[in-house]
């Protein structure tokens, strides 16, 4: 094993360990099975993978590059995506994303052999759904998942439901192995602590389970894999070191603003210290400065 991966099963929230679960042919029953506890409401027996590089309608339009959009017999998208770090406007990204198959599904007018008669589109649509699946908080509230849907604003009827975005917070899943009651338990505990682990739990012993485990094992993959997944492991936790410096950096500049307006209302030294969790030594030279 890699010096550098000390985990036995890889880590589902990197984006090639990601896409190696849900996005590949020859896994497509673990993805159908995630679909089907996300979005109950539809019968998903089978999908068809869907290249993940759509390009727009127009030449210079901009394209879009998914982790995994499939589709299933019935003509539903689904378009499922894992965002490791924040990123601002990731609503609006989903928003544009979806634009790609809901314009793809728009059908060419027919002409009736028979009659002769032209057949144009009624604008029907087979449905859109976007999962995305968030290594990060991204609301300010408690709620792990979050479902938007199209509703008049003051009745709240829906407008329609060909169209649904669901966002799963997995940093806010706390849930110890012991606590899961429901499969959606189950695989947010599997995308939180799924690297974390070196035995299957007694919980997770389903079949669709068993299956992701087998998958997932770091010691089952060809030498090429496993430097892939070295590379993107190592990737992924220089972006996580950089935004917690950043995160850092963030709050001592808070902290010192806060400092110097306590400090210019006369706040004695100590207590500036106390309240803003500098030290008196930074406390005294910032009011020196002043």
């Amino acid at each position: 094993m890699d010096e550098r991966i000390k985990a036995r099963y890889i880590d589902p929230m990197v984006d090639w360990s990601f896409k190696r679960l849900f996005g590949s042919e020859v896994n497509k029953d673990i993805l159908i099975e995630f679909l089907k506890v996300i979005f109950p409401e539809h019968e998903i027996e089978d999908i068809t993978y869907i290249p993940a590089e759509q390009l727009g309608i127009m030449e210079d339009d901009r394209k879009a590059v998914f982790d995994v959009i499939c589709r299933t017999k019935e003509g539903k998208d689904f378009l499922v995506e894992m965002q490791y770090a924040p990123q601002e406007h990731f609503f609006e990204r989903a928003l544009y994303y979806t634009s790609f198959p809901i314009m793809k599904q728009g059908k060419k007018a027919q002409r009736d052999e028979e009659t002769g008669i032209r057949n144009e589109w009624n604008y029907e649509l087979d449905g859109v759904y976007f999962l995305g699946v968030l290594n990060f908080r991204y609301e300010d509230d408690d709620l792990i998942e979050h479902r938007y849907l199209l509703r008049e604003a003051t009745t709240g009827k829906i407008m329609t439901d060909k169209l649904k975005f669901v966002f799963i917070e997995v940093e806010k899943f706390s849930k110890g192995v012991d606590e899961l009651t429901t499969d959606f338990d189950k695989w947010l505990y599997i995308l939180k602590n799924l690297s974390k682990l070196l035995e299957r739990p007694a919980a997770l012993r389903d079949r669709i389970f068993s299956r992701l485990f087998d998958v997932a094992e770091y010691a089952s993959l060809d030498n090429i894999d496993k430097q892939n997944y070295v590379k993107a492991m190592t990737t992924a936790r220089d972006t996580h070191n950089q935004i917690e410096y950043a995160k850092k950096i963030t709050r001592e500049e808070e902290r010192k603003a806060i400092a110097i307006n306590l400090i210019q209302l006369g706040t004695p030294c100590e207590i500036v210290a106390k309240a803003t969790d500098l030290s008196l030594e930074e406390v005294t030279k910032l009011k020196e400065s002043l």
